[in-house]
């Protein structure tokens, strides 16, 4: 009897080692529990540049198809493009076969119902379909229908939902040699945006730096091209195409919920006054910083914060469907007003450029968009080992603070107002859904504030966790 990977079954996608836990006989299966589970007659499929990935998809596609499944093939694409795929063509539903940032050898399974992307429950409830064996049978096997000029089509949507630049712009992009190059260079080429464009050649070992563009270790070299070549800002792309993450004109770091921020006011700026609370709410993770609420109110919206997680932020949009926007720390845009609320690192681009030909018509400093955007003090984003039984450290996480005011959304997030002589700031412990990590961050209106909570944390909890990532973040 076959030992399947079963642990591989995530909180938001399927992920795993290529080749040994995610071979050829997996994807063949899980395209078969699939096509039962979806009870499906047509679904989108892409994937990425990884060394398995033709051999998956292959294996993936016959699954559907010998289950009556037609399959409309985008190939080598974005996660942004079979989203997009999901929203414009006739089917079902569709799947990225991806791994995003992860290293080389890893790939995985990124799967929407419909438009909406599977996550938790669901994804637990298809690997019992996949485990059982039970799948449905077909008469007439499912097509295979290749759509090589499907990108084009995502291309000429994003510039027509994006408007047109009112004047050049002159920015650096890098892709880390992973899917999004190409894609990103000849949409740049297209919106007439100029500027260097490094690392934009696929390369599946990830020779230069790993495409994650939310840390900043990883725009070293964007930030080195946009200072030496004087260029206004600088965008990076994850590996798959559905976040960002910028560096000012001095190549300075942009943490993403501060981009968020700036396109939070400048959306809101653009609504009536008399539309509902609805229409003004733009809604964030736990992971964001107050001043992005402090800047979502200010300019006349509404803050809705709620639990970490790419799927869940665009099932919130679906149930508010006249929301403007969503975004997370993590670097996924949800533009929401003339887009279809799914997160598409071309697209992010796209409306980014337009706004900084709009917002800074005499090529003003890039910097200068966060100027009315408070600054506070804080950690970063610490990755804290979880060592012991997640429930357990979480429920003596969640007793020590039971005199605080404290959000259960996504963890434990503690408000700090009025408390140890701060004004205002908070403390965050969540658990990973997809490492064996807590994520911790902390952030006060003052340092003397900040270096007041990571005390009080200390003292809380540093006897049954080790702070010692979180204090040096």
């Amino acid at each position: 009897m076959t030992e399947w990977a079963l642990h591989c079954f995530k909180a938001y996608d399927i992920r795993g080692i290529a080749y040994s836990e995610l071979d050829s006989s997996f994807a063949n299966r899980l395209g078969q529990a699939l096509a039962t589970f979806l009870d499906c007659s047509a679904l989108a499929v892409g994937r990425d540049i990884r060394e398995s990935s033709p051999e998956l998809h292959d294996a993936f596609v016959q699954g559907l198809n010998t289950s009556g499944v037609d399959v409309h093939d985008l190939g080598i694409c974005t996660t942004g493009a079979l989203y997009h795929a999901t929203s414009v063509l006739e089917v079902d539903g569709g799947v990225m076969i991806t791994a995003s940032h992860n290293p080389p050898e890893y790939n995985g399974f990124k799967m929407c119902r419909g438009t909406a992307a599977m996550a938790g429950e669901e994804i637990q409830n298809l690997r019992k379909t996949f485990e059982s064996g039970e799948f449905q049978t077909a008469g007439v096997l499912g097509e295979h229908i290749l759509l090589n000029d499907f990108t084009n089509h995502h291309l000429e949507a994003i510039i027509d939902a994006a408007g047109k630049i009112s004047r050049p712009v002159h920015v650096v992009i890098d892709a880390a040699n992973a899917v999004p190059g190409p894609f990103l260079t000849e949409l740049k080429q297209q919106i007439d945006a100029k500027g260097m464009n490094i690392y934009c050649d696929w390369d599946n070992s990830f020779p230069n730096h790993p495409p994650d563009p939310t840390r900043p270790k990883n725009m070293v070299d964007l930030a080195k091209a946009v200072v030496e070549s004087g260029a206004e800002f600088g965008v990076g792309v994850d590996g798959d195409g559905d976040r960002i993450g910028v560096v000012d004109e001095k190549g300075r770091f942009i943490h993403p919920d501060r981009l968020l921020a700036v396109f939070a006011a400048d959306i809101l700026s653009q609504i009536p006054d008399d539309v509902s609370e609805e229409a003004r709410t733009v809604i964030h993770d736990v992971k964001c910083s107050m001043a992005l609420e402090h800047t979502i109110r200010q300019n006349g919206g509404i803050p809705h914060m709620m639990r970490t997680g790419h799927s869940f932020l665009k099932q919130a949009l679906r149930e508010m469907p006249k929301c403007p926007l969503a975004g997370e720390m993590s670097g996924h845009f949800f533009f929401h007003d003339r887009w279809n609320g799914f997160d598409d690192s071309l697209y992010g681009f796209a409306r980014l450029v337009e706004l900084v030909s709009r917002r800074l018509p005499n090529g003003e400093p890039f910097s200068s968009l966060f100027s009315e955007i408070p600054d506070f003090p804080s950690t970063g984003e610490a990755k804290v080992p979880l060592k012991g039984e997640r429930e357990t450290i979480m429920s003596a996480v969640k007793d020590a603070f039971s005199d605080f005011d404290v959000n259960h959304a996504d963890g434990v997030r503690v408000r700090y107002d009025g408390h140890l002589g701060i004004e205002a700031g908070w403390f965050l412990c969540r658990p990973s859904n997809t490492e064996p990590i807590l994520v911790m961050r902390a952030e006060a209106d003052s340092q003397k504030g900040l270096d007041a909570i990571q005390n009080d944390v200390e003292n809380r909890i540093g006897n049954i966790i080790d702070l010692s990532k979180f204090h040096n973040a």
